[in-house]
């Protein structure tokens, strides 16, 4: 019984994340696309994206394409500058969290060179490095960094928020959350436990709270073992998901209402074109 209370309370919180967290709100109905669109012409790549955090969602549409796993992480959005509220429909009433803050990002686009000979894959480094610095000279909220750990096997990179405006509408250096160093006995518990465990520790680091949001079906009681002597949250983070045997990705959202980060956990679909 218990074990179904905690699966239907984290369905329920993932169910409220679809609105506080996601692109797809109804808050953003009207004004946002709901993907990424990419398009080829000539040898080069064009991908325009629109969004509250465009960044994300340029992410999702190349993993789409390509297959890529990055992570993502959003820096804090604190400034006026770096927040948005949209336009309520015409019943307030009906839809409330229409009135929640959201990152104030919105058109981005970007062109890179496919990779030789035509229609072959764009080289995957490269083509990140370009998508974040092309973003950070945007005028879209927060600066980013692209990271990969030199000891992971797989070929998956982290586009982390380092920055963002402050109270006095600079931009400021930030506290990388998932950075934080912790030490976790070794020891099998499921996946669930093992990442609010971790998310328990950057609080009490940090003093910011994270919560685990949406994530694939089943994977709240798959047994994981993970453990080490103050390495980082990003660390255990990806040798958790490692673990499961699943090819998954993190998003980790910022809530300005809340003050407070979700860590969703999404698996890597099959490219389109591809055959399942």
């Amino acid at each position: 019984m218990a074990g179904r209370l905690v699966v239907y309370l984290r369905l329920s919180i993932g169910i409220l994340l679809l609105f506080c967290c996601s692109s797809e709100t109804l808050q953003a109905q009207g004004s946002y696309s709901k993907q990424a669109a990419i398009s080829e012409s000539a040898g080069k790549i064009r991908l325009v994206a629109n969004d509250p955090r465009p960044l994300a969602q340029a992410l999702e549409a190349l993993q789409l394409k390509y297959g890529w796993r990055v992570n993502y992480e959003d820096p804090k959005f604190i400034s006026k500058l770096d927040l948005s509220e949209p336009k309520a429909p015409p019943d307030k009433s009906s839809h409330p969290e229409v009135q929640s803050r959201v990152p104030g990002g919105g058109n981005f686009a970007v062109e890179f060179s496919a990779g030789p000979p035509p229609n072959a894959v764009p080289d995957e480094q490269k083509t990140l490095q370009l998508l974040v610095d092309s973003y950070n000279r945007s005028t879209n909220p927060g600066r980013f960094e692209l990271r990969k750990d030199k000891d992971r096997q797989e070929q998956v990179f982290d586009v982390v928020g380092t920055a963002a405006h402050d109270d006095q509408g600079k931009i400021a250096q930030q506290q990388v959350l998932l950075d934080s160093p912790m030490t976790i006995a070794a020891q099998e518990r499921t996946f669930s436990d093992t990442i609010d465990l971790i998310c328990q520790q950057i609080a009490d680091k940090s003093h910011v709270k994270i919560s685990l949001g949406v994530h694939p079906s089943g994977l709240d009681r798959t047994p994981v073992t993970v453990g080490g002597k103050e390495l980082t949250a990003r660390t255990y983070l990806f040798r958790a998901m490692e673990s499961t045997s699943r090819k998954l990705v993190w998003r980790l959202l910022y809530d300005p209402e809340s003050d407070s980060y979700f860590l969703n956990v999404h698996q890597v679909k099959v490219p389109r074109g591809d055959k399942a």
